[in-house]
């Protein structure tokens, strides 16, 4: 506690000291600020969203986990894996639980919607996002 005491009038000076280091950048030296979205890609890089229609069910993952597509596209998950999976939204349509073949919806409307695998939960799934 006496060292957690000492060390307050410290803290603020730090949190200063941090907090300038981390501003700047990004402005495109206009001295405005740079709002570019940014898409992760799994890899801890950025790349260009995914508008595929053909989703990969491997064994604990989907690829790609997220995509956009048009209104009235049909999304097609085909099973690569070596264990049971299957493919729940949660506005009600389900695949069988499955190792192989595959597994289509046609999305007609708008909208976005979270899919997952119901024996890997929330670690396995995705969402398909139509505009």
């Amino acid at each position: 506690m006496r060292i957690a005491r000492a060390l307050v009038p410290f803290a603020l000076p730090l949190v200063l000291v941090v907090l300038s280091a981390c501003g700047g950048g990004g402005n495109g030296g206009d001295g405005g600020t740079d709002y570019s979205p940014v898409e992760p890609s799994g890899g801890g890089t950025t790349s260009t969203p995914s508008t595929s229609s053909d989703i990969r069910v491997s064994d604990n993952a989907f690829s790609p986990a997220a995509t956009t597509v048009a209104p009235g596209t049909t999304v097609t998950w085909t099973w690569a894996a070596s264990s049971d999976h299957d493919v729940t939204f949660t506005d009600g349509p389900r695949s069988p639980i499955q190792r192989t073949g595959t597994y289509q919806r046609t999305f007609a409307t708008a909208g976005s919607f979270p899919y997952r695998c119901s024996i890997h939960g929330a670690a396995m799934s995705g969402t398909i996002t139509v505009r």
